[in-house]
């Protein structure tokens, strides 16, 4: 899959006369709601034999139109080139949101944007998209203005469950309520956090359980403080272990919430280094104990209760 962060990189392939099939958005979390419409992409580019292009904006709209509400991403842009490049996307387009972008009327971002840059065959958009100033443009606005110019323009309707729509910010309401396998039905993968290894208090050490700790951006949600059973991929493989979400609050209360995770069969210094925390299953809420005793204990239940998640439940080889 080709990255392009600027629309001008587009000029190579007007120059070809390769054509795009586009989608547009910002597929947090890409669900299973996302899927569908990239698979319907992806059938679509390749029966007109375009590339399938996905256009999508950093920072997050939602930070720059409204800044004062508190916005995390489900999974970061890393994570969403390498599930997208899975998905089948030949190119992905990730370019600034600005304040003049938002304040474009819709049929001025299709002409002056779409038309103008993108060598546009079809546009395959989510029925409820919702673009341009104030959000007043709608598929509508694509059909009357594309299809004049030979675009097909196709709008795939959402997914549903028996709940309803899924969709993003229901994925986000199930992880900040510790619902993580409910939340990765819907992700169709493990819920991810990635973080450098730093150095920590090494109190988990001192009680028999060494770890290793991470802290993400801040604008990526954390799940329900607590504890989980999780599958941690580092620069030595993947380890089956237990993570801890939270601020510690059997001892100093920490300010930020901080990743603890415990590999089994592991021993190596991976300070400084990338690892990779999937969250499996929610063991347990967060708490304060007594003393370092029941902590103690209550870590050895949560371990072996991780262990028997793993047996229960073996993982494809290689994953």
């Amino acid at each position: 899959m080709n990255i392009f962060s600027s629309f001008s990189e587009l000029d190579s392939l007007r120059k070809t006369g390769q054509g795009i099939c586009l989608s547009i958005g910002n597929f947090d979390g890409l669900h299973r709601g996302h899927q569908k419409l990239l698979a319907d992409l992806v059938e679509q580019s390749r029966q007109t034999g375009s590339l399938a292009t996905v256009l999508t904006f950093d920072p997050h709209p939602l930070m720059v139109l409204s800044p004062e509400v508190p916005f995390q991403r489900i999974m970061s842009i890393p994570h969403k080139k390498e599930v997208l490049a899975e998905l089948g996307i030949d190119l992905l387009v990730i370019t600034p949101f600005t304040p003049d972008l938002g304040r474009m009327e819709p049929e001025t971002f299709i002409r002056e944007i779409l038309l103008r840059y993108f060598p546009l065959k079809g546009l395959v958009i989510g029925e409820g998209f919702r673009f341009g100033h104030k959000r007043t443009g709608s598929v509508t606005d694509f059909h009357r203005v594309l299809s004049p110019e030979g675009v097909l323009v196709r709008a795939i309707p959402a997914v549903e469950d028996e709940q309803g729509r899924i969709s993003s910010s229901r994925i986000r309401e199930l992880l900040r309520a510790g619902h993580i396998r409910q939340a990765n039905r819907f992700l169709t993968r493990p819920f991810r956090l990635e973080g450098t290894v730093e150095e920590g208090e090494k109190r988990g050490r001192k009680l028999g359980f060494p770890t290793l700790n991470i802290h993400p951006s801040s604008d990526r949600l954390l799940p329900a403080p607590g504890v989980y059973v999780t599958r941690t991929k580092t620069p030595d493989g993947c380890f089956n272990g237990a993570s801890y979400v939270g601020k510690k609050p059997t001892f100093t209360p920490l300010s930020q919430p901080v990743i603890e995770t415990h590999l089994f069969d592991f021993s190596d210094d991976l300070y400084g280094q990338l690892i990779q925390v999937d969250f499996l299953e929610f063991l347990r809420g967060d708490r304060a104990f007594s003393g370092p005793e029941a902590l103690v204990s209550a870590i050895s239940n949560d371990l072996q209760r991780s262990k028997d998640y793993f047996r229960d439940n073996p993982l494809p080889q290689g994953n």
